[in-house]
């Protein structure tokens, strides 16, 4: 049987968000305001730019996903239910986070999410433990081929579901990373600018 791969691609303007379509993408990830990881290294997409990304990539057929994927601290609840709010009244795809909160908010507004590179899943047990928050995992970006085809393999074998009852769907990067890193969760930037990446302020 044949699968269908699904090629997502980040976009951090309007000029990329077009050529990733023109590239051939089946879907896009971005941030808006400050709590995703690129929050400080592009000009991020603000929260009145969602209808408008919407509305593109319906036109062409394309998913959007939007990252909530830093650490969120106390004084970001608010914002943080602000966000999710307005992602679910603008049809947003889904979610990728890797904070409990964010999880636990998309959970109560039903809102699809996907589970962050940043959560570090690396076995079948991390699989199961958040399928009962999401149906897509995005896997640690450390393993290896082998490694994933075990994962899904025993995604199939134990029917593991995610909520909307369907077998869990994986995703990986194949494209690495430019940080140093632990599946994106990088400590350097802090220890030498005491700027955290972790909070999307990566120098």
């Amino acid at each position: 049987m044949q699968q269908k791969i699904e090629l997502l691609a980040p976009v951090g303007s309007f000029e990329s968000l077009h050529a990733a379509i023109q590239g051939g993408a089946n879907a896009v990830y971005f941030g808006v305001e400050q709590l995703n990881m690129r929050a400080k290294s592009i000009n991020s997409f603000a929260l009145e730019d969602l209808p408008r990304i919407k509305a593109i990539c319906a036109g062409q057929g394309v998913k959007t996903y939007i990252t909530l994927n830093t650490v969120m601290y106390e004084h970001d609840m608010q914002l943080l239910k602000t966000i999710v709010k307005k992602v679910k009244a603008t049809g947003i795809d889904a979610v990728i986070a890797a904070d409990f909160a964010v999880m636990e908010y998309c959970k109560q507004l039903k809102m699809p999410l996907h589970i962050s590179t940043q959560a570090n899943v690396s076995n079948i047990e991390s699989v199961r433990f958040f399928s009962a928050f999401a149906d897509t995992i995005v896997l640690a970006r450390e393993l290896t081929l082998k490694q994933v085809k075990q994962i899904t393999d025993e995604i199939t074998r134990k029917k593991i579901k995610g909520v909307s009852g369907e077998l869990m769907q994986i995703e990986i990067f194949i494209h690495g990373a430019l940080c140093m890193a632990i599946s994106g969760k990088c400590y350097l930037s802090l220890h030498a600018q005491n700027s955290s990446a972790n909070r999307g302020a990566c120098n």
